[in-house]
């Protein structure tokens, strides 16, 4: 009897034992199995978040650039001022304002129009242009040049965030105003822009011709140019220099917010359709000021001022050094950020029930590149 308990015993503990076996084996299994379920969604996670794409550097060094609707004139210094340090003989900005008006609107513009005079140096009296219409450029000599074997040409034409700050509290009639600003702007750049081959960015691939034209550029130097340095820029401040435009064909840079209502204003088809949409916004918006040019369709077949949009990218503010997004209305306490804290906030997500773009409401500042045909 002892000896049949003593199997029993025996064989209970070596059930037990393989049954603890199994136990851990099993645990173990569902343990891997875990292991390799979290490190699978951490893989889709990290799949689904999209690389961030290089800034791109739109200007090139040796890019005549005019500036338009400027506020403060912070973005013309970080164009002059380093990583960029674009000679300043290349460089006109120019403001809506007159310069008391700049004063009186942008507090801190005092000092920075005086160290944008500074590093300009001997072109200080030639960097900087008031009381400037973008839509009525033929009448400003700085943009135009003084005569015809000194006439001016761009290829670069940066508008950053226009705006007619006229208040329009409807909607539409919002739009239809900030729409003919830009057709007015087209129409009105057109002849100034330098001629010759399109740059590599562009002649590297097909240029567009459908809407889908919203593509980034993954290139941070687009133009395949280096920057100027600390050295080359000091030379370009204290040797005077004629304005040099590159023979290459030039652009418009327009950069908005990239959310309602500003997509609305709808640059690219604004550009590729300017002559048939001309007349109809031109008729449908709120008369501009009293003295405002105003371009014919006369004026836009002379022009030629018919678009083709090269890219759109995200205009990154954090890439300028210095640069401090002000409102057209002027700085609004409350209201106006001193580090693009407007531009950089994410809007509250669009209603389900309205259509939205490729790339509208992502809280980004995009920027449409447009050349003539």
């Amino acid at each position: 009897m002892h000896f049949a308990l003593a199997t029993m015993a025996k064989r209970d503990k070596g059930t037990l034992r393989a049954a603890l076996a199994k136990h851990r084996a099993r645990s173990h299994q569902r343990a891997e199995e875990k292991r390799k379920a979290a490190v699978g969604q951490a893989s889709k996670a990290v799949a689904a978040i999209p690389p961030k794409k290089r800034a791109v550097m739109p200007f090139a060094p040796d890019d005549s650039v005019l500036l338009v609707g400027e506020g403060n004139f912070s973005f013309t210094l970080a164009l002059l001022s380093p990583p960029h340090n674009h000679p300043p003989h290349q460089i006109l900005a120019t403001s809506y304002d007159t310069e008391a008006e700049v004063y009186e609107k942008y507090p801190d513009a005092r000092a920075i129009i005086a160290q944008i005079r500074a590093k300009a140096g001997l072109h200080a009296d030639r960097i900087l242009a008031f009381g400037v219409d973008a839509g009525a450029l033929h009448k400003c000599e700085a943009v135009t040049g003084n005569r015809k074997d000194d006439s001016h040409r761009w290829s670069k034409v940066w508008f950053g965030f226009p705006h007619v700050g006229a208040g329009h509290k409807d909607e539409q009639r919002n739009v239809l105003a900030n729409q003919l600003m830009l057709l007015r702007f087209l129409v009105s750049i057109a002849p100034y822009l330098t001629q010759g081959r399109a740059p590599a960015y562009v002649t590297g691939k097909a240029r567009r011709s459908s809407d889908d034209e919203d593509e980034d550029e993954d290139e941070d130097n687009p133009a395949g140019h280096r920057h100027a340095g600390e050295d080359e820029f000091l030379s370009e401040h204290t040797i005077w220099r004629p304005l040099s435009p590159p023979m290459r064909q030039g652009s418009v840079l327009i950069t908005i917010r990239n959310t309602p209502p500003y997509t609305l204003w709808n640059v690219p088809m604004l550009g590729k359709k300017l002559r048939s949409v001309f007349g109809p916004i031109a008729a449908s918006a709120p008369p501009p000021p009293k003295g405002t040019f105003m371009p014919t369709l006369a004026d836009v077949d002379r022009a030629g001022a018919e678009y083709v949009v090269w890219r759109s990218f995200e205009f990154d503010p954090q890439m300028w050094k210095g640069y401090s997004h002000r409102r057209t209305v002027g700085f609004v306490e409350g209201l106006s950020t001193s580090n693009n804290e407007d531009l950089l906030r994410r809007p509250t997500p669009p209603s389900a029930s309205k259509p939205q773009g490729r790339h509208v409401g992502t809280g980004e500042c995009r920027t449409f590149e447009l050349a003539l045909r």
